[in-house]
């Protein structure tokens, strides 16, 4: 029982030696990855993806810890260089909070810029983690990264992994965060507009512009103002800046390139909308608002003199309207937190003008998109930031067609010896002041060649002024460019339509030489409605008939 004893009290003993040893051994160094990530506009090339943060804890060797910290994406990084390969990416130490976890002299600083390594890589390289004799860095902070997600599709995710090495191993907890998901940024529909070239165009044709989500429309922000708080809601196009930030005085700028002061993080234009119009005749005018305001009070401006993808010009100021002409592109200069928090819509009204008569036949469309599209898919100097991808689809903006005339020849007939002659007269030239037209006419036939039902029959005239004749023969033809362009031993009726508005026309039927018959009778004008001769119950009311109501 004894021997037993003294067997327990041993056991108890390396116990508790061993329980010692292993409570005094150091915690590692190591660092736990989080991000929030955000929501990015899919047809973008530089979206600000979301910030990635390190919290780090543990043992200190003696001499201290400097290290690489490297971020790679599923994306190209696309974030602005400031020279060789060094971009406006940042890491930030401790959140630029000044505090003594690095030291003095050389371990004090705590702002540091990426270096691109890959097309999807960046470095940090240097990073003083800990000084020697230090507690270690608490929190990491990179920022400022945009990419490219405008290839990943319209529901896709941004990956973003970390690794730190050095002559110190680092681990890191987490490293494979989302950063962002891409969203279909815009919805551009249009409100089309049809119109007579007799008559002045009507109500302007309007381009609509939907949000894909909230805040996707954002000004250009000033980084060196607006963006000095790490990790901050900027609520703009721009990006962070330390040089005002709370713990901008522990800066070492020598350690920094380019300018803190206008270069880091700074957009280079507000998210822009731009409406391209396409097969606009010259001799149409368009003109657009230089003020667009939305419901929850977003202000656009007007950019005058941009390229033509959208890029550089100025925005204008003031209110009214002005001229455009191939493109019009609008500036996001100021929105309210209520604008942030809803999908917004925005309206471009597009008005157009022409002197009466105007083009004869106009089937105009535009592109809705982002601005400034571009072609730059990697870290650029010189690129604009934000831009996007040109995926627009055209789309019809409005029509112009002619103010015509459409004649119906009930029975016409070149049979059993018997010949038809037509006139069309063009009107428009009268005591009354009218605008003069011209147009052609194009007869349109239907019935049978000597007992053989025939279709598709046409004949096409020449140009008819205002105050001429047009006179055709079913046997032989006529003038206006139908000499020897006859239809013989045609019978059945002709629909005749011209491209001006006020067209006549009269048949007359007889035997040779009206020996023994012969018969005259006035065209029948048949309504030009857009729908056309849609049928109709005949036993409605007089109002609600409209499948046809002829008169001459």
């Amino acid at each position: 029982m004894a021997d037993f004893r003294k067997l327990l009290l041993a056991l108890a003993a390396v116990t508790l030696v061993f329980t010692t040893f292993a409570s005094a051994q150091p915690t590692p160094y190591s660092c736990n990855a989080t991000a929030v990530p955000t929501l990015v506009r899919s047809e973008g090339i530089a979206e600000l993806v979301g910030d990635v943060l390190l919290v780090c804890t543990g043992s200190v060797p003696s001499a201290g810890i400097q290290a690489n910290v490297r971020v790679r994406l599923n994306a190209t990084v696309t974030s602005n260089v400031l020279s060789g390969s060094t971009l406006d990416t940042i890491l930030l130490l401790d959140e630029l909070t000044p505090n003594n976890r690095r030291g003095t002299g050389a371990f004090n600083p705590t702002v540091y810029q990426g270096v691109k390594i890959s097309e999807t890589e960046i470095e940090f390289q240097g990073v003083i983690l800990a000084g020697a004799g230090s507690a270690g860095a608490q929190t990491v902070r990179i920022t400022n990264l945009r990419a490219d997600v405008s290839g990943l599709g319209t529901a896709a995710t941004v990956y973003a992994t970390v690794n730190i090495t050095g002559s110190t191993t680092v681990p890191v907890d987490n490293n494979n965060l989302v950063v962002a998901d891409s969203r279909q940024g815009l919805k551009v529909s249009v409100e089309q507009g049809a119109w007579k070239n007799c008559e002045e165009p009507g109500e302007p044709f309007v381009v609509v512009f939907k949000e894909g989500f909230a805040s996707v429309l954002r000004p250009i922000g000033d980084a060196n103002e607006d963006n000095t708080t790490a990790g901050g809601a900027y609520q703009n196009e721009s990006a962070f800046n330390p040089a005002k930030s709370p713990g901008a005085t522990t800066l070492d700028s020598g350690t920094l390139v380019g300018s803190i002061a206008s270069a880091i993080g700074q957009a280079t234009q507000g998210t822009r909308l731009m409406v391209r119009f396409m097969d606009v005749p010259d001799d149409v005018t368009l003109t657009v608002p230089i003020r667009l305001t939305t419901a929850a009070d977003t202000v656009l401006q007007l950019v005058e003199d941009t390229n033509s993808s959208g890029a550089g010009g100025d925005v204008t100021g003031g209110t009214g309207s002005a001229e455009v002409t191939t493109l019009a592109v609008y500036e996001v200069v100021s929105i309210v937190p209520a604008g942030l928090a809803t999908i917004e819509t925005v309206e471009v009204p597009v008005t157009v003008s022409y002197s009466v008569p105007g083009p004869l036949v106009v089937a105009a469309q535009v592109k809705g998109s982002f601005a400034p599209l571009s072609t730059v898919f990697t870290a650029s100097a010189s690129a604009p930031e934000p831009r996007f991808v040109d995926n627009a689809e055209a789309a019809d903006a409005f029509s112009v067609g002619p103010c015509r005339t459409i004649l119906l020849f009930p029975f016409v007939s070149n049979q059993n010896g018997f010949d038809t002659g037509l006139a069309i007269s063009n009107t428009s030239d009268d005591p009354l002041d009218t605008t003069n037209q011209a147009g052609a006419c194009t007869l349109f036939l239907y019935g049978n060649v000597d007992g053989t039902a025939v279709a598709d029959v046409e004949v096409q005239t020449t140009d008819i002024q205002a105050g001429e004749t047009f006179t055709h023969v079913l046997s032989t033809g006529g003038d206006h460019g139908t000499e020897g362009v006859g239809a013989p031993g045609f019978q059945g009726y002709i629909f005749a339509i011209c491209d001006f508005q006020f067209a006549h026309g009269y048949a007359f039927i007889s035997d040779e030489g009206a020996d023994q018959l012969a018969q005259g009778y006035l065209a029948l004008i048949v309504p030009d409605r857009s729908d056309g001769r849609q049928p109709v119950d005949s036993a409605k009311a007089a109002d609600e008939n409209e499948g046809e109501g002829l008169g001459n």
